[in-house]
Formats: C-alpha cells, sequence, structure tokens
C-alpha cells in the first residue's frame, strides 16, 4: 500500500496553492523532527534577541539545501543511525521531499533545537517550517530510543516533563519572530507535546495557532495536567491513531481520534512510514480492534495502581537499577527475547511481586507485536486513558476548572522563566 513516499510522487510537484496543506503533509513534517537537524538548519534567535531587530530574526534555509547538506554529512562513512525504535526511511524521506518537485524544496526550515539530558530525563527536539501558503509548522520530535526518551513518557503520569516546558517556551519563542499562522503537530510524545504547548502558551500565540496535529499521541492526567485546558484548543486538534492503538489509547484526549490504516503488524502500526494515504489522506480504518487491550491492561496494573507519587517512586527506582545495569537504549531490553525481559525484570529489586508481573506481560505483549524483534516508537510507557478510574477524584480535582487553569499557566509561564534565565547564565 502507499506511504508518504508515494504521495511524495503523487503531489511533490504541486504547490500548496493547487493543493492545500493536508493531513500527509502534516505527517512528514513531524516525521523528520527525528532526524538531528542541529548544525544543518539554524539554530532560534538568542533568547534575549529582541523581535524585530536582526539578531531577533531567525535565519532560514530552504528544505532542499538542507537535505543536501544533511546528506553530505551522513554518507556511506557516516550513514543515518536513528536506532532501532525509528524507521530507516524517515532520511530517505527528507531527500524524496527536497527532490520530488516544488511542493517542499522551498519550505524554509529554521529553529533547528535539540536537548538530551540525563540527569532531567529530557528528550526534545524541534524545529519550524515556514510554507510558501504564508503559515508555519512548529514540529516536535517524538520519543526516540533512549531509555530517558523512554522514562520521561513514564513520568507524563505524574508530573508536567520536561520536554512539555521546553515545548511551551520553543512554540513562545519562534511565535516571537516568525509571523503568520501557526500550525503546531508531532507523531507520538510530539504531538503531546504539541497539545500541550498550545493549550499552555500565551494567548496572542493561542490566537494564531490553526491546527494542533497529534499523530498517534498520547493524552494527559487529569490530575497533572487539567483537561479542561486542552479544550481550549479542542476545535483545531486532529489526533490519529492506527487501527492497533497502543499509544494513541493512552490518557485522556479532549476529542476522538480518526482511526486510520497502516501496513504495520502489531505495535509497528504506531510506526508513520506504515501509515496507509490515498491522494492528500490518510486511507481510513475501522473501529478499533481488542488486539492491543492485553498490552493496555497490563501496563494499567504497573500504573493505575499507584498514586502519583507512587509512580514517582517506582519508576525512578526502576531508571536507577536499569542504568546500573549499562541499559541505556530500549531495545537493549529485547536483545535476547522475551526471556531475557523475565530475567532483567527479574534482578530489578525496585519491583514488587505485582509490579514485576505487570511489567514483564506488558514488555512481552510488545515483544510479540513487533516484527523480527524490531521496536518502534509505540512504545511509549504513559499510561492509558485513566478517566473511567480515576473520574471521581480527576472531577474533585477540578472543581474550580477556570482557577485551575490560569494557575497552571501562570506556573508553567514561571517555571518557563526561570529555565530560560538558568539558560543564560
Amino acid at each position: 500500500m502507499a506511504n508518504m513516499l508515494d504521495y511524495l510522487d503523487w503531489y511533490g510537484d504541486l504547490g500548496f496553492d493547487v493543493i492545500p496543506f493536508n493531513e500527509v503533509d502534516n505527517l512528514i513534517l513531524a516525521q523528520l523532527a527525528y532526524l538531528d537537524l542541529t548544525g544543518v538548519v539554524p539554530a532560534p534567535p538568542a533568547a534575549d534577541a529582541a523581535e524585530g531587530t536582526p539578531e531577533g530574526l531567525p535565519s532560514r534555509i530552504p528544505l532542499a539545501e538542507a537535505a543536501r547538506l544533511f546528506g553530505k554529512a551522513h554518507d556511506a562513512r557516516n550513514p543515518v543511525d536513528l536506532g532501532a525504535l525509528i524507521s530507516p526511511q524517515t532520511a530517505e524521506l527528507f531527500y524524496r521531499a527536497a527532490h520530488a518537485g516544488k511542493r517542499f524544496s522551498t519550505v524554509q526550515l529554521s529553529c533547528a533545537s535539540r536537548i538530551y539530558d540525563a540527569e532531567r530525563h529530557e528528550q526534545f527536539g524541534a524545529f519550524v517550517a515556514e510554507l510558501p501558503d504564508g503559515t508555519a509548522y512548529v514540529s516536535f520530535e517524538g520519543t526516540d530510543g533512549t531509555l530517558v526518551g523512554w522514562l520521561e513518557d513514564c513520568e507524563i503520569s505524574y508530573r508536567v516533563v520536561p520536554a512539555q516546558e521546553d515545548a511551551l517556551l520553543f512554540l513562545e519563542r519562534a511565535a516571537a519572530h516568525i509571523s503568520g499562522p501557526l500550525r503546531v503537530g508531532g507523531h507520538s510524545k510530539g504531538g503531546n507535546l504539541a497539545a500541550f504547548a498550545a493549550a499552555t502558551c500565551e494567548d496572542a500565540v493561542r490566537d494564531r495557532i490553526i491546527e494542533v496535529w497529534c499523530n498517534d499521541s498520547p493524552g494527559f492526567e487529569g490530575r497533572v495536567v487539567p483537561l479542561e485546558l486542552l479544550n481550549t484548543i479542542a476545535d483545531r486538534v486532529r489526533l490519529f491513531t492506527p487501527e492497533y492503538s497502543v499509544v494513541g489509547a493512552l490518557f485522556s484526549h479532549v476529542v476522538p481520534a480518526v482511526v486510520i490504516k497502516s501496513s504495520g503488524t502489531g505495535v509497528m502500526q504506531h510506526s508513520a512510514m506504515e501509515w496507509q494515504v490515498m491522494r492528500g489522506s490518510f486511507v481510513r480504518g475501522a473501529q478499533l480492534p481488542m488486539g492491543s487491550q492485553p498490552v493496555n491492561e497490563a501496563f494499567d496494573r504497573l500504573i493505575l495502581t499507584h498514586d502519583l507519587a507512587g509512580r514517582k517512586k517506582l519508576l525512578d527506582n526502576l531508571y536507577r537499577e536499569l542504568s546500573a545495569a549499562g541499559i541505556d537504549k530500549v531495545d537493549d531490553m529485547f536483545a535476547n527475547g522475551a526471556q531475557g525481559i523475565v530475567k532483567m525484570l527479574g534482578s530489578v529489586n525496585s519491583l514488587d511481586d505485582e509490579d514485576r508481573k505487570s511489567m514483564t506481560d506488558f514488555l512481552t505483549g510488545i515483544l510479540a507485536g513487533t516484527v523480527q524483534g524490531a521496536m518502534v516508537d509505540a512504545v511509549t510507557p504513559v499510561a492509558k486513558q485513566a478517566a473511567v478510574a480515576m473520574g471521581e477524584a480527576a472531577q474533585s480535582a477540578r472543581a474550580n476548572a477556570a482557577k485551575a487553569i490560569e494557575e497552571f499557566r501562570a506556573q508553567q509561564h514561571e517555571r518557563a522563566a526561570r529555565r530560560r534565565a538558568d539558560r543564560k547564565q
């Protein structure tokens, strides 16, 4: 079946004035965020640069030129290494977009950012694509193959994570230095970051956002991020999930997902390069089947049986012991198949018997849904939609929704200001 590469063959030479921006264009720009474009695409303006000054204007590079430079840096002697979690076709997608025709070749790229901080448990990436139609797409990277990235996904279950804070910072900083309507999006965790940033940003920035693209992205824990906060952008959110859903079914969303077809098997359906397209749309699928339910239920047993403090303790202990065992990539855990998972978790002393069983069931369920043992960034252990399980507690916590939203936004901007000040030092 056709995918994004085929789409570029069909529509690559048709400008956005002929075929308006659509959901496949969104997925292409979201997928490119997995590539490390720093050093090729210019960085954002300095944080203290005044808007409108030469120092405060982002430098830009045409996508075709960026692809050429990226390919030069990643020739046969230094190939692109995206790990086992990200499709190796991602680099090909970049090159194909550059050479397919005029649709993407003149798109201007800027503000490439990337953060990996093992101490803070943060994995973050983003860039801006300014389109010929006068809009800009702010693209956030999804989860990579590092244990840090995976842990940060887990931590969404009990706190606002550093990547979410940096997504807010990035969006507001980018918006201050570019003009016109904004599209915000990402794949997997990237879509969660896009929704968080769009919902928490300043009103003037939010008013410019015309679409929020969440491509098989996890939702939010209502006791961490007030779900009413997401209602302010609900009319602009576009949420897609494949028929076999692990990531898109996790946590609470403010809009129903549009189910689409994927050529992948099991959790491999999460891989964006496997999504089926026809013309400028994803091929629609049926209602979500029950195939992924055992995996989701296993993670429910692991996470939802703990309160927020218990989740933090569980995940901190698990990360510490896995790191001490020399595991720094998620695919390290799957190197020896199901037996390796059982043996590894049997040696993690921080897990009690019930947690160890739930974690083993979850990981072996994921392994069973892969192709040839490969993993994709579908393995984002955020908590599954918990509205029913914790409905009464969540409703009580959001009794005064307007006040909660105001206080939450103020808190996030205060934290963003502190981080901005810290980075100047």
